[in-house]
């Protein structure tokens, strides 16, 4: 039986590579081992979603197994079909919700890696106001971008917006863009905002 060790990763990634191995592998058991209680509740969560039924053992406070195994019965499908509309992501801050700033960074930070691991990658992910840090000079945002174009999504910066907060210079992946596209992006597809 595979056995996937997340111990020390945060969310979302326990869940990424649990359902990677399930796919790639064509897995029908495997035992993962987090460190938090919300993980074991994430990876439940996914195994019924993907037709797995899910143990948990507790070892202690930080030491969680979460055994899965497939029965068969999906409960929802957990990803986008194959034919599904384009969709765009459009992010105007530098973290998500509200909260401990640094927390809210980390969730923006997450997201954004989230969906470099979706079945179906965003047409466009547009950046306006303070999100336009993220791909100037937010070194972990910007790998998963370039990821994001390696897959086919355009990453559009507001032109306006780099020169309000001095980063025209700093812009590290995708392209400058105007509101006036942003907005016309906006009205013609799904649009998926985090911030």
């Amino acid at each position: 039986m595979k056995i996937i060790d997340a111990m020390g990763l945060a969310c979302p990634r326990p869940v990424i590579l649990t359902k990677k191995a399930i796919r790639e592998e064509n897995l029908d058991e495997v035992t993962v081992k987090v460190d938090n209680e919300i993980a074991t509740e994430n990876l439940t969560k996914m195994g019924k979603q993907l037709g797995f039924s899910a143990e948990v053992k507790t070892n202690s406070k930080t030491d969680y197994e979460v055994y899965l195994k497939k029965t068969g019965d999906a409960q929802c499908e957990l990803m986008f079909e194959e034919d599904s509309s384009e969709y765009i992501v459009a992010i105007s801050s530098d973290h998500m919700g509200t909260g401990d700033e640094t927390f809210s960074k980390n969730l923006l930070e997450g997201f954004i890696y989230a969906l470099t691991e979706q079945d179906v990658a965003p047409k466009y992910v547009v950046f306006y106001n303070m999100g336009v840090t993220l791909p100037s000079i937010n070194e972990k945002v910007i790998g998963d971008l370039k990821a994001l174009e390696e897959r086919g999504t355009q990453v559009l910066s507001c032109g306006l917006c780099l020169g309000q907060y001095d980063l025209k210079e700093k812009l590290q992946v995708g392209e400058v863009t105007n509101m006036y596209r942003i907005c016309e992006l906006m009205i013609q597809y799904k649009v998926v905002k985090p911030c």
